[in-house]
This record gives structure tokens, sequence and C-alpha cells, in this order.
């Protein structure tokens, strides 16, 4: 699964494949759009790096994501409140 960042749009991909997660977002898209983008369509955010997506976000694109958020979880790849999980950036 994989979440794919756009002008002014935000859609999750591939949900059905649980072992990887990332955001994907166009080469020229700088961090403050990015994080701009997400919190306008109430995705996450981006910091650093990373974007962080809301689980809400990921629990409602497909069903049994419930033990990737916990793998995630207990890798420490939440943020501070534990409502987002840390994705990797990749640039396209």
């Amino acid at each position: 699964m994989y979440v794919r960042v756009e002008e002014g749009r935000v859609s999750v991909e591939d949900a059905g494949n649980l072992r990887d997660f990332h955001v994907e977002v166009p080469s020229d898209m700088t961090e403050r759009e990015l994080d701009e983008v997400l919190r306008a369509r109430d995705f996450g955010y981006a910091r650093g790096a990373s974007a962080f997506i809301l689980t809400k976000r990921i629990e409602n694109a497909a069903a049994g994501v419930a033990e990737m958020i916990d793998y995630a979880k207990s890798k420490g790849w939440i943020d501070e409140d534990g409502k987002a999980l840390q994705a990797h950036v990749v640039r396209t």
C-alpha cells in the first residue's frame, strides 16, 4: 500500500499490498507543499524527510491493515500522538 500525493490530490494505491508502505510524490514537490496537501486533505502531515499518514486513513483504505499498523507501531514508526504512521517519501 502506498499513498500518492499529487497537486491537490491524495489517494491510496495498491491497498492489498500490506508489506510496503510509503508516500509517492512528484520529484519537484517540496516538503512544505507535501505538508500542505496532506493537511488540507486530512491525510496527515510531513516533517523532515518523512510523511506521517493518519491511521484512520489507512484503516479506511483496506481491510486487514490492523496487523500492518501494529507492526509499524512495534518498530516505532508512529508519531508521538499515536495517530499517524511514519512513511518514507519516494520522489517519482
